[in-house]
């Protein structure tokens, strides 16, 4: 395969996407667990014993004039900093630290009592790119307060300030007054001035140092991230709303059209089936057994390719010696080769290529070969259906097929360009295979290539919704990622491959690559700045607006899911898990988009990544299907 060029531009802009993913990651890793304060913070002070406790600095103008007094008078304080006044003003903070001075943290953005943790995350992260420390004096609630917040009077002032004769007196450092109220304590009669605590600051990790930095960064060049962050949402809102539009609008006129038209007279051509295998013994006997038993009304034969299994798939379906089935071994060549010795031995011209974990209906078949009575039809998508949909993870999967890939595939069937007949459920005839050379080995998805070397041969694509078959989806987090990585990566490579078509007079340039490129890229890459935008907001420029628009983004997605559950005549009760899946699943497949183009871009090959197999395909809604 031709070696993708580096793309170094675009590998810039990914990197600091990833890095901004990492940096949300790294802030709520960056607190580590904090004693509760006692006693002004930290410790007992007897009568006659005061610790200062500045709060709210640093400030360029007073910070060091309370020094200046701090220092003429021979004591020693504790300055509980704000994050984002220790980005803006590093130079101070650094002072504090250097004249001997303790320093702690009361959150990023102000002072408080009760303080998240992920802003004092932010706050140990700022005092760590710019004193390279993390503190454990994280403010002091039980304190003596000055009263500096209220009354102007030093005497008034410092009589507060001593009317428990000890303790730790919370002073503000965002005015002269702080450093004049410990001018005038200085002069007190015996009274001795400690620290809040002891303890020194400790040496901030790799970690806290590196989310530090950017955090800094971020803060003081917040205009330019909000600029890149509006452009970003900008952008990912519109092509999610147009995608939305295009969904319902294009899937209902699909549907309205369907029903509308009358029905041709049944076609029944003779079928031959091909299931390449490798190591399926868990699925095969199921697969195979659901295929015989269809219902199609000309002959069906069914060819098991066994592509050199080691776990006895070829055994088990030798074994279920059903009519019309045969089996055939060969040496492990991969499985575009095993699909294409199928299509050698098989005897018809409408060929079914089914994965060997799939589970037919009875009229599966029969369905799936009804857009073929249109000579200009060369391929034909079926509808493939998660069967293991029980649990968290099942559901999300059931609902990204309905959602996501089967609205497309109705979205492209109406534009004329499907871009990939999935390997789960499909049928082709023998003639557009001919004419596109078989099944190629050149990417990692040879559905996704094989159907765009079809549409650009002058075929027509169709998609059977009524054609449904059930598949097993991955059980496990690792095993997803594994499969979708597999998939994103095969289809950035299947669309490199038929980049020609943009040039070309047909509907894959026109339609089908433009829409992968905007709903399978551009989005996914985009999307995920909604989200930083939303915590952005909060932590750094306090700008709740994103929050409404991120709460109006899925509100509109999950509107648009739940009319794909109608439209694939799906219950509407897994919704309920829709929320849940942006929150979470959607950030997995964000990873794996961003990962996939970054090796794609790189040309490095990627091996085939198998997925564990369960056997495990559960009972299929309605109990058309029983799977043992």
């Amino acid at each position: 395969m031709r070696r993708t060029p580096r793309l170094h531009w675009i590998s810039i802009l990914l990197g600091l996407l990833v890095l901004m993913c990492v940096v949300s990651f790294h802030a709520y890793a960056a607190i580590r667990p904090e004693p509760v304060p006692v006693a002004g913070g930290h410790r007992e002070l007897p009568d006659g014993t005061l610790a200062l406790a500045f709060h709210g600095g640093p400030d360029p103008k007073w910070t060091p004039r309370t020094l200046e007094r701090l220092g003429a008078a021979g004591i020693k304080a504790t300055f509980f900093v704000t994050g984002a006044q220790v980005t803006r003003h590093p130079d101070v903070a650094r002072r504090i630290v250097a004249e001997g001075h303790r320093i702690g943290i009361d959150g990023f953005r102000a002072e408080g009592d009760h303080v998240d943790p992920l802003d004092l995350a932010f706050a140990q992260a700022a005092l760590a790119d710019a004193l390279g420390v993390h503190t454990r004096l994280v403010g002091a609630p039980a304190e003596v307060d000055s009263g500096d917040r209220e009354y102007q009077d030093i005497g008034t002032l410092v009589r507060m300030s001593l009317a428990q004769r000890g303790g730790v007196v919370r002073l503000h450092d965002d005015g002269s007054i702080g450093g004049d109220i410990a001018r005038e304590l200085a002069k007190q009669p015996g009274y001795r001035f400690v620290l809040v605590s002891d303890e020194p600051p400790e040496k901030a990790s790799t970690r806290e140092r590196f989310t530090g930095a950017v955090t800094t960064w971020s803060q003081r060049n917040g205009g330019v991230v909000l600029v890149l962050f509006g452009t970003a949402i900008a952008i990912a809102a519109l092509l999610g709303l147009l995608r939305t539009l295009m969904q319902l609008g294009l899937a209902h006129t699909d549907r309205r059209l369907r029903r509308e038209n009358e029905p041709p007279p049944w076609f029944a051509p003779p079928v031959s089936v091909v299931v390449p295998a490798y190591n399926e013994a868990l699925n095969i006997a199921a697969t195979v057994r659901s295929i015989a038993a269809n219902n199609h009304v000309a002959d069906v034969e069914v060819i098991v390719v066994d592509d050199g299994s080691t776990d006895g798939t070829a055994d088990v379906a030798e074994e279920l010696d059903l009519p019309g089935v045969t089996v055939i071994r060969q040496a492990n060549q991969g499985k575009p080769a095993a699909l294409n010795a199928g299509v050698r031995e098989a005897a018809h011209d409408v060929l079914v290529l089914v994965d060997g974990d799939t589970i037919f209906e009875p009229d599966t078949i029969g369905q799936l070969v009804q857009p073929f009575a249109d000579t200009g039809v060369g391929a034909v998508s079926g509808n493939a259906k998660v069967g293991n949909r029980q649990g968290l993870l099942g559901r999300w999967q059931h609902l990204e097929y309905c959602a996501g890939s089967n609205l497309d595939r109705q979205i492209l069937h109406a534009l004329r360009c499907i871009p990939t007949v999935p390997g789960a459920v499909g049928a082709f005839r023998r003639a557009a295979l001919t004419d596109v050379g078989g099944v190629s080995d050149d990417t990692m998805a040879e559905d996704t290539d094989l159907t765009m070397a079809v549409t650009r041969a002058g075929w027509r694509v169709a998609y059977r919704p009524e054609a449904k078959a059930w598949t097993e989806a991955p059980a496990s987090v690792h095993g997803l990622f594994r499969q979708r990585y597999r998939w994103s990566y095969g289809t950035f490579q299947a669309m490199w491959k038929h980049r020609g078509a943009l040039v070309e007079n047909g509907p894959m340039g026109r339609f089908g690559l433009l829409y992968l490129l905007a709903f399978h890229l551009l989005l996914p890459l985009l999307a995920p700045v909604m989200d930083l935008f939303v915590l952005y907001g909060f932590l750094v420029a306090d700008a709740p607006l994103g929050l409404i628009v991120w709460t109006v983004f899925l509100l509109i997605q999950t509107a648009s899911a739940g009319y794909a559950l109608r439209l694939d005549g799906e219950s509407l009760r897994p919704l309920w898990a829709y929320p849940l899946q942006q929150l979470v699943y959607r950030q997995l497949m964000y990873v794996v988009v961003i990962q996939s183009l970054i090796t794609a871009l790189h040309g490095t090959q990627l091996r085939w990544m198998s997925v564990r197999r369960t056997g495990r395909l559960m009972d299929a809604p309605g109990g058309s299907v029983h799977v043992t």
